[in-house]
């Protein structure tokens, strides 16, 4: 006998899955608020700490959104109880250190491939990747700042960033949708956050980019260090200082 599925079943599917993308967006719309009271509070922080160690203080002004996002973080773990992110940090096997190469030189070739395409769409790239000095250069000819920089790119900022838009909304997508629609929800969700707060069409092309190879990262290896070392790791070799 043919199996038939029934409407309510099907009206039933639909409901949960608007409410876990519903909620994700919501968590993303949260991100980005707090992303800007982020720099509302912190910037003169950073003002008084540029006036004593310039380079410092202009490596902390690229990531200061991130405490916002790890504010919204933390709220969501203390909320739901039963889930704590931290607990996906972990070594990377073979196959984690393999997702983390391909998010961070991955995502600058894709940004390389589709930057000369633009014009032809009438769009152009303002540089969210920066065409200046990069970072890891800066640390070379500056070494009193390689082990302060390291620490805020890759245990503070990066986690941040990771543990909102993989470890939380990557997670509330998680009990309606199956692996590819986390990974592409998940990843458009994170490139749509730059709108605000980097802005315009390309940030949300690139970005979103590297949100879906993170997420696939991720949704692979269920190991938060790897989207964490390649977000850090594409700040270090590839971002402007």
């Amino acid at each position: 006998m043919e199996t038939q599925t029934s409407p309510s079943g099907l009206g039933s599917k639909a409901q949960e899955v608007f409410r876990s993308v519903a909620g994700a967006t919501a968590l993303a719309a949260l991100g980005v608020v707090a992303g800007f009271v982020s720099v509302l509070v912190i910037d003169p922080l950073f003002v008084i700490l540029e006036t004593g160690w310039v380079l410092f203080g202009g490596l902390l002004r690229n990531y200061i959104v991130q405490p916002g996002f790890g504010l919204v973080a933390a709220g969501y773990v203390w909320w739901c109880d039963d889930y704590n992110p931290l607990d996906r940090i972990q070594v990377p096997s073979s196959e984690g250190v393999a997702w983390i190469v391909l998010g961070a030189v991955g995502y600058e070739l894709a940004v390389r491939v589709v930057t000369p395409i633009l014009p032809l769409l009438g769009l152009s790239h303002g540089g969210h990747s920066g065409q200046m000095t990069p970072t890891w250069r800066v640390f070379f000819d500056h070494p009193e700042i390689i082990v302060p920089g390291l620490v805020i790119m890759f245990v503070l900022m990066a986690p941040m960033e990771e543990l909102l838009y993989r470890g939380v909304i990557h997670n509330a997508l998680e009990p309606a949708l199956g692996s590819l629609g986390r990974v592409l929800v998940g990843g458009f969700l994170f490139g749509g956050m730059h709108i605000f707060l980097s802005g315009g069409l390309v940030s949300l092309l690139f970005t979103s980019i590297f949100g879906v190879l993170a997420a696939a990262g991720y949704e692979r290896t269920e190991n938060l260090t790897v989207p964490i070392m390649a977000h850090a790791g594409h700040w270090l070799m590839f971002t402007s200082f």
